[in-house]
């Protein structure tokens, strides 16, 4: 078997070359002379070949034969005149292939070439020492570019990562035991092993404050015990960990672990080309634990973005910009019949045409859309809202569409899963711009600790903001149960507006109060209703962001409290006043448009009611009414509820 490196920016003749060669070489293919370079740093080649395209052949030459003085170059010229293959091999050529050539010429310069590289190397007879063979080093850089290869698949568990190491790396240098070490929550400790007692494994822990990750720390470079004397500390870890040399794990230029050999089978010491060769799969492997470590943290957070989505009462399905499903909830799956599994990366299409044909509209117009849709496999009217993402993908939001029969002039069945659709797309949105921007951004700077804490810290950021959507969701979908006692309304009217003090100032909003000492008590859950009359001052205030004037007043009329806010600010348009109280339905760019629903629900609850009110001076009104006892009635009801009163 020949090692031959190809050096060609052309996709196609590596590919020919790939073809044409025998299975039993290995062919390593670089791009560059860059990386070329930098790959004979690594391994011992037979051949080169070396194509003649832009900013390679004859230029590129001189470089190599200074990197590789000793490995024979053929050149794959593009032209067939003496005076250029004679530049070339006056360059530092050893043969010169004209394009287009048989394939058979290039097999018997190769293995010509190969067989002089052969017998160059060949030691003498004379020599008695210990010479590693030849085709041995070429076996053990294939056997590690394999694992390399393979090591992949492991990347979601640093464990099984760390066990697929110790067992290629026994095979790769022959070693009758090796051992990884890993630092973790409880120090540095035998990750894995082979041939080291367990008894060692289990006990051993390894300190930053002295031996063998102490010298790492500081040189960060290969060690065996014969250079390690002068370190009592490191000869007898090594000894624990039954090895004869480690080489350091780096992140960052930072220690983090080791990889430890012990004795060869063999019985034979190890050569320099082995310790280099230990070096070069400690660094690389280095890479493989923290994409190991890196996709083990991004999976953690993707399963709790998928947790929030999957309590969200609605399908939320994400159409990534290929046109194919990237993420499925549980109650998509359920209104679908469809398992997400089954979906994942499939085309958009098999959603069915319905969603599809939405889904594409979205795609081509950049801007989202409403549709009411029947899924032709469930025979299921469903309202479906289609809203663009950060990177080109989309969201589709939907859930069951109302009855036919339901009554005309129930406001909530016809725009209710719209408006909820656009809040829930734009408050999850968001967050996802930021997540999507990090993720993009993830495979090129993943070598930057500063940037994985800050990504780290977006992402919690964000589906924490996401999570805050589906708490706001859980509250308004609870029916709230009061503790009913009595409660002085006025004073209850002036804590709340306590709360908003800071705001007030900050916003120059001036305040006047005119409460009626006859409205004394009633009977409330202070909490509750607080936070109704909160709902509704925040709207004030949201209104009048460049200052004003907000009133407050009390009285009692026809054996009922009455509390009346108003403001002056633009007030509601006309086309809106039935719309107010609407779930989900806001004007505003921010929020869940929920607040309006929850104080009127609260009122409701008090057997009471929240209505917009006319406002002689512009703005927008409130008015909150509620019964006021009479006297002699109980003072406390613990515990109850709308539905436990209403006798039903």
């Amino acid at each position: 078997m020949n090692v031959l490196l190809v050096i060609s920016g052309n996709k196609t003749i590596r590919e020919s070359l790939r073809n044409a060669l025998p299975p039993a070489n290995l062919l390593i293919e670089e791009p560059t002379l860059d990386s070329a370079c930098r790959r004979l740093v690594s391994i011992q080649a037979d051949v080169i070949l070396l194509d003649d395209g832009p900013a390679l052949g004859g230029p590129a030459l001189s470089t190599l034969r200074s990197v590789a003085p000793n490995i024979p170059i053929v050149v794959l010229s593009s032209r067939g005149d003496v005076i250029t293959q004679a530049h070339l091999l006056k360059a530092g050529a050893d043969h010169v292939l004209v394009k287009p050539f048989e394939c058979s010429a290039l097999l018997s310069a190769v293995d010509m070439l190969a067989a002089q590289r052969t017998a160059i190397d060949q030691p003498s007879s004379g020599n008695n020492g210990y010479n590693h063979p030849h085709n041995a080093v070429i076996g053990q850089h294939q056997m590690a570019l394999r694992w390399l290869s393979r090591a992949s698949i492991h990347a979601d568990n640093p464990l099984r990562l760390s066990q697929s190491l110790v067992e290629s790396a026994a095979d790769i240098f022959d070693a009758a035991r090796c051992a990884v070490v890993l630092e973790g929550g409880d120090g540095v400790r035998v990750m894995a092993s082979q041939g080291v007692p367990d008894a060692i494994t289990r006990a051993l822990r390894l300190s930053y404050a002295s031996g063998l990750m102490r010298y790492f720390d500081a040189h960060a470079t290969l060690i065996d015990r014969e250079n390690a004397q002068q370190f009592p500390d490191v000869v007898k870890e090594l000894q624990l960990l039954h090895a004869c040399m480690a080489a350091p794990l780096l992140r960052n230029g930072r220690v983090f672990g080791a990889i430890a050999l012990g004795e060869k089978a063999s019985g034979y010491p190890y050569t320099q080309e082995e310790r280099e060769l230990l070096s070069l799969v400690a660094r690389t492997t280095s890479i493989a634990f923290e994409r190991a470590r890196m996709h083990s943290h991004n999976l953690s957070q993707r399963t709790d973005l998928e947790n929030v989505l999957t309590h969200l009462q609605a399908g939320v399905v994400v159409v990534l910009a290929d046109k194919t499903i990237g993420m499925m909830n549980r109650h998509a799956e359920t209104l679908l019949e469809l398992r997400a599994s089954d979906m994942l990366g499939k085309s958009v299409q098999k959603l069915g045409s319905a969603f599809a044909d939405t889904a594409l509209r979205t795609f081509a117009e950049g801007e989202a859309r409403r549709s009411c849709i029947r899924d032709a496999a469930t025979d299921t009217l469903l309202d479906l809202q289609a809203s663009p993402i950060a990177g080109g993908s989309i969201v589709l939001l939907f859930s069951p569409a109302p009855a036919p029969q339901a009554a005309a002039g129930d406001i909530a069945q016809s725009p209710f899963w719209e408006y909820l659709s656009e809040r829930v797309a734009q408050e999850i949105k968001n967050p996802m711009v930021a997540i999507n921007t990090f993720a993009q951004l993830l495979p090129r700077k993943y070598d930057s600790e500063d940037f994985r804490d800050t990504f780290c810290q977006v992402v919690q950021r964000e589906v924490s903001r996401i999570n805050a959507v589906v708490e706001t969701l859980f509250a308004f979908a609870r029916n709230p149960k009061l503790s009913i006692e009595r409660c002085n309304v006025n004073d209850t009217v002036q804590n709340v507006l306590k709360t908003f003090e800071e705001q007030l100032a900050s916003r120059t909003i001036r305040v006047e109060m005119d409460l009626d000492p006859e409205v004394a008590e009633a009977h409330l859950d202070q909490a509750q209703f607080s936070q109704a009359m909160q709902n509704v001052v925040q709207n004030s205030l949201d209104a009048m962001s460049d200052g004003g004037r907000l009133k407050v007043s009390t009285k009692k009329q026809d054996g009922q409290a009455e509390i009346r806010i108003s403001d002056n600010g633009p007030g509601v348009p006309v086309h809106e006043e039935n719309l107010v109280f609407l779930p989900f339905y806001s004007s505003k760019e921010k929020g869940m448009g929920l607040g309006l629903t929850l104080a009127q629900r609260i009122m409701q609850e008090h057997h009471g009611e929240l209505k917009l009110a006319a406002n002689a001076e512009g703005g927008a009104a409130f008015s909150f009414r509620l019964p006021v006892p009479e006297r002699g009635e109980g003072t406390t009801k613990q515990g109850t509820s709308h539905e436990n009163d209403s006798g039903d």
